[in-house]
């Protein structure tokens, strides 16, 4: 297994490396699978929210009057859980999809589409962000049209682990151990699908879990 532990104190840094630099995470340990970081006890959610900030800011005056609101999503929307130090944002759009002239612009601010993501219907992705793939200020975006369900769900996944330590926990002890199998793996190429095949099945149960738990609170608001 491989273990890093980042000791860089962040006020010896420029502030740009500040802001998008792993060795600013608090002296966490870090499991390294296929190159991406895995954070033991999550990264910084003060420099996550600030990149989630940053590219709202970005897509909200690339989109113009196409942008309805943004959302985090994920695993990095939970403090403190373990992962990959990614900000995965949720964009509602409407007219849905971004124009080719706000995706020229988008992609003048680093921020390229790839096409039709696999996870639902009507979901296109953006891969873009600071520093290296996989690494703090790196970001996934989804774009969907306004009142898809995919946001009520995330939006539920997210609330729902938050308002539950047995949920937390769970999906925590299923990501470490998930994470520390396959960074033992002599495939190192092979060590992050692993991970995220390791924890889908937790992962897919909590989701289920979390809808049926938010229309029972919530009813259909998203």
């Amino acid at each position: 297994m491989t273990i890093a532990t980042s000791t860089t104190s962040s006020s010896a840094m420029p502030k740009h490396q500040q802001d998008h630099n792993d060795d600013t995470i608090n002296n966490e340990e870090v499991i390294m699978l296929s190159g991406y970081p895995f954070y033991i006890n999550g990264a910084n959610p003060d420099a996550l929210q600030a990149i989630f900030e940053k590219t709202q800011s970005i897509f909200r005056d690339a989109c113009g009057t196409q942008f309805v609101s943004a959302h985090r999503m994920g695993s990095s929307a939970i403090d403190g859980i373990a992962g990959t130090p990614v900000c995965d944002i949720l964009v509602e759009l409407s007219p849905w999809p971004i124009s080719v002239e706000n995706k020229a612009k988008l992609a003048e601010a680093g921020y390229e589409c790839q096409g039709s993501a696999p996870h639902v219907d009507n979901d296109e992705w953006f891969f873009g962000g600071y520093g290296k793939p996989g690494h703090l200020g790196r970001v996934v975006l989804h774009s969907v049209p306004e009142g898809s369900e995919f946001v009520r769900e995330m939006k539920a996944f997210v609330e729902y682990v938050k308002a539950h330590p047995g949920a937390f926990e769970r999906y925590n002890t299923v990501k470490i151990e998930g994470a520390m199998v396959m960074s033992k793996s002599d495939k190192e190429d092979d060590r992050l699908l692993g991970y995220k095949k390791k924890k889908s099945k937790v992962c897919d149960e909590i989701k289920q879990e979390a809808i049926k738990w938010w229309s029972e609170t919530n009813g259909n608001d998203q």
